[in-house]
């Protein structure tokens, strides 16, 4: 009698083991997803500035990026941009890299347009 409730309650342990291992890996990996999120809206952001307003700088960008936030759906944890010049520093660069945008320097400054 015993032995035919066996299978049910080995498959209920094994499903408890699998939901709580993707727990754990989920919240283990969420500050990097966080970041990433908040970077590829940054991107985002900075792409849509330079397309609608044209070349500029660094600092007129940063009022398109000072209030971003980025959230999990199903989680309380949030992660905004505090220091929109430091976040910019971080995210520009980048973006340069992987040839999103071009810097060039006008007048002594560094001035961001979209490539063609």
């Amino acid at each position: 009698m015993i032995l035919e409730y066996l299978p049910y309650v080995l498959l209920f342990a094994l499903a408890t083991i699998i939901v709580y291992g993707w727990g754990m890996w989920r919240s283990m990996r969420q500050k990097q997803d966080l970041s990433n999120m908040l970077s590829a809206k940054g991107i985002s952001a900075v792409k849509k500035a330079l397309k609608k307003n044209g070349p500029m700088t660094a600092k007129e960008l940063e009022p398109f990026v000072k209030d971003l936030t980025a959230k999990q759906p199903f989680s309380r944890e949030q992660i905004g941009v505090t220091d929109p010049a430091k976040f910019l520093g971080s995210i520009l660069p980048y973006m340069v890299k992987q040839k999103m945008i071009t810097e060039t320097t006008e007048n002594g400054k560094a001035v961001y347009q979209l490539r063609r």
